[in-house]
């Protein structure tokens, strides 16, 4: 019987490469978000790379999995992330689905400047992973804007905590950091299992948990509401923060958003004011650790890296 093996970047030109190496030996299934932009005679499952849910699907029934992740290919209309935040969420959904699944074997196709890390991460988790002896060379590329069929976000940002703080503690100050952006303006309520982000009495966004995919390193929201959302049925936007393995970093990660209000109010107000504060809330956390690790009797001297 002939082994199945899941490949993600098919779409892309190496990936499509990779395609036409394999398919003589094995059966291979590709991954995408947007299926109809592979080939028609590929073998294929609908999902987002950088969804964990989606990934554990799409890796029922394989044997193999390759990781390849295109180093100028997103899945969202607009992306406000650095690729090494992208491949880190990435490499993590792999390896976790694959242990999940009980993969025989992650092959790395090696060859990228995040190498070091990507193997860190895969190799966490109980799936052998194999780098190939070939490696293709590649650099993740910023592209902000791409194609898609609807005009979705995805914002991604990596913090470093104390290592004293627990997952639990980290969310629960980022949304009292929120409280106070803008003194008597700014305004976050808790109920019905649900954060109310607002601005007086005026609900911007409305974050419901849930609960099934939420534990000690990951816990998620449903942007399930707020002006500042775009309701369908179709948008299944979400909030999820991840603690990554072994390490005191989390990636707050916002998924599939739409935004309710034009393109421009996005792109020169919206996005703008998130990404000035989210900036402030990384320094404040650094001092945070700084000071953590004072109260610790370790002497540091505080920079900005």
């Amino acid at each position: 019987m002939r082994s199945r093996v899941l490949l993600t970047g098919t779409s892309g030109y190496i990936g499509s490469y990779l395609y036409e190496a394999l398919k003589e030996d094995v059966d291979v299934v590709a991954m995408s978000k947007y299926p109809e932009a592979l080939k028609k005679a590929l073998s294929w499952i609908q999902g987002d790379i950088f969804n964990l849910e989606d990934v554990k699907r799409a890796m029922e029934g394989i044997d193999f999995a390759v990781y390849y992740l295109d180093p100028t290919k997103r899945s969202s209309k607009t992306t406000e992330a650095n690729f090494n935040d992208l491949n880190a969420l990435a490499a993590d959904n792999y390896a976790r689905a694959a242990e999940h699944n009980n993969i025989k074997e992650i092959i790395y196709i090696g060859g990228a400047t995040e190498d070091a890390e990507t193997l860190k991460i895969l190799r966490h988790y109980k799936t052998p992973v194999r780098v190939t002896g070939s490696k293709i060379r590649r650099k993740g590329i910023m592209a902000q804007d791409q194609s898609s069929r609807k005009d979705d976000v995805r914002v991604l940002v990596r913090y470093k905590l104390p290592k004293s703080w627990s997952l639990e503690k980290f969310i629960t100050h980022y949304f009292n950091y929120y409280n106070d952006i803008v003194p008597k303006v700014s305004n976050v309520e808790y109920k019905n299992n649900s954060y109310y982000l607002q601005a007086r009495t005026i609900d911007l966004v409305i974050l419901k948990q849930i609960s099934d995919s939420s534990n000690n390193d990951r816990q998620q929201f449903e942007i399930s509401g707020g002006t500042l959302v775009q309701k369908s049925r179709d948008n299944k936007g979400r909030l999820e923060f991840r603690r990554l393995i072994d390490s005191n970093e989390v990636i707050v990660g916002i998924h599939d958003y739409v935004p309710a209000m034009p393109k421009w109010f996005y792109q020169f107000c919206q996005s703008p004011f998130h990404h000035v504060t989210m900036r402030v809330l990384d320094v404040e956390m650094r001092i945070q650790m700084f000071n953590d690790e004072n109260s610790q009797g370790m002497t540091r001297t505080y920079t900005k890296d």
